[in-house]
């Protein structure tokens, strides 16, 4: 993904719609709306639905549904960009951190890995 020249809210423009997707996804518990965006050729073979499944179970009682938040930083390679935002968690009153990857693939920006700190 070229970021140079982009601002950041350009760069926020193309990105921050696959995040809310997939967030949105997690919260209602749908595994292929959370995998559709990512850069896999595969993403069950990674990121099997089990996995998905263990972790809503694992996590969703504790934190909750997940609504990004407040841009942390974004950080600029030349070829993919990271960008941070605080996360709230509906069960909980201290903001977690939402860490998202995103890489061009055959022209689209898609989500190389995502991950959240609570």
């Amino acid at each position: 993904m070229k970021t140079k020249g982009l601002s950041d809210k350009e760069i926020l423009d193309l990105v921050q719609p696959l995040a809310e997707h997939t967030e949105q996804s997690w919260n209602n518990k749908n595994y292929s709306g959370f995998i559709q965006y990512f850069i896999d050729e595969n993403p069950s073979e990674n990121f099997p639905e089990e996995e998905f499944n263990r972790q809503i179970e694992e996590n969703y009682d504790s934190y909750g549904k997940h609504t990004i938040s407040d841009l942390v930083a974004i950080h600029r390679n030349p070829d993919h960009v990271i960008v941070l935002w605080k996360v709230k968690l509906e069960t909980r009153k201290e903001p977690g951190l939402l860490i998202y990857g995103f890489r061009e693939r055959v022209g689209n920006v898609l989500i190389e890995g995502c991950s959240y700190h609570a």
